[in-house]
């Protein structure tokens, strides 16, 4: 009868045990598959901002380079050297062909953008339109400024995302190293009950 307390004890030790170990496998599997789930869905987020930011870069590069062999070729394109804004040198871009209408639309509205970020930080009261006006040496500085930023929100995004994954990565295995324990714990602690 002395044997059958400590004997009885033992089970119950180890059946609680069990139950724990299979507790925290649930929970670390849970958890697991909440943050694989987030981070396929962050990953989905960085691939649509980086294509777009990809495009963005693209399509600055691109009018900056035709606006700049445009330029060199002189009297040939006095409306683009006449321009008063970066609009109406797209426009006369648009109509010349040297770039799609699509192109000088998202540009204007990059420009337009830019433009109200500017007037929201201008702290001097002078118009923030005035930097866009003039002749196209300026506007081949505007369109080069933007594709400076598009360049760093690109970059910023890849690290973010870069850092990201290596912060999932290191989670995951640590939930899987302990599941992988519990497991064998789990385990082991079967064996002796049985």
């Amino acid at each position: 009868q002395t044997c059958a307390l400590p004997i009885s004890a033992t089970q119950s030790a180890l059946s609680t045990k069990i139950e724990e170990l299979a507790a925290s496998i649930t929970a670390d599997e849970a958890e697991l598959k909440a943050a694989t789930d987030i981070r396929g869905k962050e990953a989905k987020d960085f691939s649509v901002e980086e294509a777009e930011l990809v495009e963005t870069v693209g399509t600055i590069g691109r009018a900056v380079g035709i606006l700049e062999k445009e330029m060199a070729k002189g009297s040939s394109m006095l409306q683009l050297k006449n321009a008063g804004n970066v609009a109406q040198a797209l426009a006369v871009l648009v109509q010349a062909s040297a770039i799609g209408s699509a192109d000088a639309t998202k540009l204007t509205a990059l420009v337009q953008s830019s433009q109200e970020s500017n007037d929201s930080d201008d702290d001097t009261g002078a118009p923030a339109a005035a930097a866009y006006e003039g002749k196209s040496g300026g506007i081949i500085d505007i369109l080069g400024d933007l594709l400076e930023k598009a360049e760093q929100q690109l970059e910023d995004a890849r690290k973010k995302e870069q850092t990201a994954v290596h912060e999932f990565e290191m989670m995951a295995q640590a939930l899987k190293d302990s599941i992988k324990f519990a497991t064998k714990d789990t385990a082991a602690a079967k064996k002796n009950l049985a």
